[in-house]
């Protein structure tokens, strides 16, 4: 069983990730960890996390993070996110997700 769901889209605030200034990576995992949860739903926990941030400053503003859901099955899900200032990447994430039990 394996799906691929359309991109759910967020804004928040520049400020919320470090900005305005360079990403800050904890500002910006804390951001990845709560959207990609989010994306697996209930009964998934977080078992491996991939975060790439930007070094270029960004300004004030809001960022706009593209969630996706790469891979369902039973009992793991892969998801993605990408966040952007205008054209710029901010940070980008992939999560991978099990069934708690």
């Amino acid at each position: 069983m394996s799906d691929q769901t359309l991109a759910s889209m967020k804004l928040i605030p520049a400020a919320d990730l470090g900005g305005p200034g360079a990403p800050e990576a904890t500002q910006c995992s804390r951001a990845a960890i709560a959207l990609l949860g989010e994306a697996a739903g209930d009964g998934f926990r977080m078992t491996s996390l991939s975060l790439d941030v930007a070094s270029h400053a960004i300004g004030e503003g809001m960022v706009e993070i593209a969630v996706s859901v790469d891979k369902r099955a039973r009992s793991i899900v892969f998801a993605s996110l990408e966040a952007r200032m205008g054209a710029a990447l901010v940070f980008s994430a992939q999560g991978l997700f099990s069934l708690m039990r």
